[in-house]
Formats: structure tokens, C-alpha cells, sequence
């Protein structure tokens, strides 16, 4: 799989996700980041708009690995199969380099603005139940993200575990 650049962490996610989970009730749809949510109990909370699904990143090594993207394409397979339109940059950056590595996509300020347009056109952000999520960098930039917008977050784990 072809790497992608992304930005390093200034703190360590889980830390914040463990905060943030602590007091969480599973599907509590009052809060702006909403736990135990899976493919079924987005169906139609994303204002019709995609729902952007943020997935795990070797960010220490800029690129995506396979199980990274194979994770991430599984999860927008879930939500297609609910009627779910779902957009993943590790998914489209993945196809993309597979057919040509030299795309800027490849580079720090072409990672930014793909992420950048996938997120600005969603409704939702999802973070699927996959290995490493909690201690993701990528994925706590694309909550925090959200959160400054007031666009949902839906978590599929219940917490941190």
C-alpha cells in the first residue's frame, strides 16, 4: 500500500478519549459525540449527506496500510449495504496511489485538502470499531474537526476499553 502524509499528534488521543467516554451513555444523541453507534443507528441522521468515515493511519510512518485500508473500505461497505453514502480518504487516497503513486495526494498539502473536502461535504463523522482507533491522531484531528463545526460524531465503540 502506498503511504500518505499526515500530521503528527501534540497529545495522546486515548487520554482525551478516555475523558470523553468516561460519563458517555451508549447512544446518548444529545451529546455532540454520540457512542455505541453502528451502521444501523445512522440511518438517516446525516441530513442526507455522506457520512465520512475516519479510520486508522501509520501516521508515524506517513501511509496507510493495507489493514488500515481494508478496515476502512468494510466499514463503508456496512453503511453502503444500510443505504448510507459513506467517504473515507484512506479508501479513496488507497484506490487513488494503487493506480498512480506520483498523485499529490501523496504529499502533505494534498492529503490536507482531500481530507478537507471530504469532511466539508459530510453530514456525520463515524469512527468505526477498528484496532488502534483510540490512540489515532488522524482520527481525534477529524473529532476535533467536527466538534469546532457542530457536525455529529458517532463513535461505534461504547467507550474505551
Amino acid at each position: 500500500m502506498r503511504g500518505h502524509p499526515a500530521s503528527p499528534a501534540r497529545c495522546e488521543p486515548y487520554d482525551l478519549w478516555e475523558a470523553c467516554s468516561r460519563s458517555a451513555k451508549p447512544l446518548d444523541w444529545s451529546s455532540p459525540i454520540v457512542f455505541g453507534v453502528g451502521p444501523s443507528d445512522i440511518v438517516g441522521r446525516s441530513g442526507g449527506k455522506p457520512v465520512y468515515v475516519t479510520s486508522t493511519v501509520r501516521l508515524d510512518l506517513c501511509q496507510v496500510t493495507e489493514a488500515d485500508a481494508l478496515s476502512a473500505a468494510r466499514a463503508c461497505a456496512e453503511l453502503s449495504r444500510m443505504g448510507i453514502w459513506a467517504v473515507s480518504p484512506v479508501v479513496l487516497g488507497a484506490a487513488m496511489l494503487e493506480v498512480d503513486m506520483h498523485l499529490k495526494i501523496n504529499e502533505p498539502v494534498g492529503w490536507a485538502k482531500q481530507v478537507a473536502g471530504l469532511r466539508n461535504a459530510a453530514g456525520t463523522i463515524w469512527v468505526p470499531a477498528c484496532r488502534g482507533w483510540a490512540r489515532c491522531p488522524q482520527i481525534w484531528a477529524d473529532v476535533q474537526w467536527a466538534a469546532s463545526r457542530g457536525v455529529p460524531v458517532m463513535v461505534e465503540a461504547k467507550g474505551v476499553m
